[in-house]
């Protein structure tokens, strides 16, 4: 059973893995449909090589946790051959954003990916140097810059998110100590009057001189104990006492009583709040001191929340005294919307509070309007309840919801990068290199031949008296190229030795 939370995980994480693996591979293959170059390897008119391309793009992504600048790299590489599967190169600028600490080798190694593909581009094009310059420019602002942009954005994002997290958990362990503190300081008060009370009743024995010695005796020693319990709990609690203000609200006899709540009840109608009491059962006095101590600590929490955050709304302080249980509760009917800003420490001290007395809580807004700060403690002391999250609340369910919605918002920008590399190059488009263009004066006979094979006495036939004028001591060859529009196009190239010193296109007439 210890295993099954392990295994758990390891069989979420895997399957996370798949589910980004087959993602990269079906969007790489899809884009295959819409994004081709000229200069690409093998042609997606071959059967099987777009699912080869596809496939292609799977692999660095295995590899991205471990070995991120080499996935970067061979994702630019594909890229520049490929632009189809521009979606692993920004899950791999994502990626190095992320697991290259080192601000100098991330730049240099993004810069690398984002020029790669420009290089191969420009080459494969015959140096289209506008086209090249723009297509693979917004390529790098949306597969390379943009992904490395967004994970920084993100990183500082949860940084930040992170840092207030620590501060509410520090400022609530502090208001947890403080209403530790409190607690240890009635507590001092309370021992200390009864064990006052226990070394009085020793010493009024010691002294009686009607009694024997083996009774004298015992009680001077429950005495000494006494005295030495109390300076040892003087030396552990005497330091919480807290001064000033504070003795206000020091315990007494009523404390948590009818008369005590009234006198809150009364203290906030006197401020202006529009607070009713509702006290069901018999009177609290006969209860433990500290569970009467909670119900004042809660209702004057209660009160004073009214006051900071509805203090025009209707109250109510509700006392329900059971034979087993004491319920507390104050409601108020503020409007939604309307409340000022506040620290919830209080309620948290309060949440501690009743925790250590073995209750339970609760504290939030009421379904459209108003806000309750419900509590339920035993008429005895009890061992405290083990620390919860809030009611409503499931930190496992929340984390799992953010990272779904996080993969859902990652998952719609790759898709996004990829529509707009199809849209960038299915409009700006490369011109495709021709025979006539490839050839270049100075070329041997030998060459010529493999590019346009040999010459052809068709076109030669049919350039005679159309044809420009041929350069003096030259040989040359002829070919041609129907055109869509019908013209026909004759390429010439002359040679003098078997070396190319002129070349020439024109077209035939219809």
């Amino acid at each position: 059973m210890a295993r099954a939370p392990w295994l758990a995980g390891r069989a979420m994480a895997l399957g996370r893995e798949l589910a980004l693996l087959g993602f990269v591979s079906m969007v790489t293959y899809l884009a295959t449909d819409y994004i081709s170059v000229v200069w690409s390897p093998a042609p997606y008119t071959i059967p099987g090589v777009a699912a080869l391309v596809a496939g292609s793009a799977v692999l660095p992504a295995l590899v991205r946790h471990r070995f991120p600048l080499t996935t970067l790299l061979a994702a630019a590489l594909l890229f520049g051959w490929y632009p189809a599967a521009g979606v692993i190169l920004a899950l791999a600028s994502y990626g190095v954003a992320g697991r290259v600490r080192s601000a100098r080798r991330r730049g240099f190694a993004l810069g690398v990916a984002a020029l790669m593909p420009f290089t191969i581009g420009l080459i494969g094009s015959g140096y289209q140097w506008k086209i090249a310059f723009a297509v693979f420019g917004i390529a790098a602002l949306v597969c390379v810059a943009g992904p490395a942009m967004v994970h920084v954005l993100l990183g500082q994002r949860e940084r930040l998110i992170n840092a207030l997290l620590e501060q509410a958990s520090y400022a609530a362990s502090t208001a947890k100590l403080q209403e530790r503190s409190r607690i240890a300081q009635e507590m001092h008060d309370l021992l200390g009057h009864r064990l006052s009370l226990i070394s009085l009743y020793a010493g009024s024995l010691e002294l009686d001189t009607t009694k024997p010695t083996h009774i004298t005796e015992p009680a001077r020693l429950i005495r000494e104990t006494v005295h030495t319990a109390m300076d040892e709990l003087r030396t552990t609690l005497g330091i919480l006492r807290q001064q000033g203000p504070a003795a206000a609200t020091l315990p007494t006899d009523h404390t948590g009583t009818w008369p005590d709540v009234s006198r809150l009840v009364h203290q906030a109608q006197a401020g202006g709040l529009n607070v009713a009491l509702s006290w069901i059962g018999p009177d609290t006095a006969a209860i433990a001191l500290p569970i009467r101590q909670a119900v004042h600590r809660i209702i004057r929490e209660g009160l004073t929340n009214v006051s900071k955050h509805a203090p025009t709304a209707a109250a109510g302080v509700i006392v329900e005294h059971a034979a087993d249980r004491i319920r507390v509760g104050v409601v108020d009917e503020g409007q939604p919307g309307t409340a000022a800003p506040g620290s919830g420490l209080g309620l948290v001290g309060v949440r501690e509070r009743i925790r250590l007395l073995g209750g339970s809580s609760q504290a939030g807004p009421l379904p459209g309007r108003g806000f309750r700060v419900t509590a339920e403690l035993p008429l005895s002391m009890t061992p405290p309840r083990p620390v919860e999250p809030d009611a409503g609340t499931d930190v496992r369910t929340d984390d799992r919801w953010a990272r779904a919605g996080m993969s859902a918002v990652l998952a719609t920008g790759l898709i996004g990068a990829v529509a707009i590399l199809v849209v960038t190059f299915n409009t700006l488009t490369f011109d495709l290199p021709t025979t006539f263009d490839s050839v270049h004066i100075g070329s041997t006979r030998a060459q010529i031949t493999n590019v346009i094979g040999k010459d052809d006495p068709v076109a030669r036939l049919a350039s005679r008296g159309l044809e420009p004028p041929l350069p003096g001591g030259t040989d040359c060859w002829y070919t041609y190229n129907l055109m869509e529009s019908g013209t026909t196009i004759v390429e010439r190239y002359c040679f003098r030795d078997d070396i190319v010193v002129q070349k020439a296109r024109f077209a035939l007439p219809i």
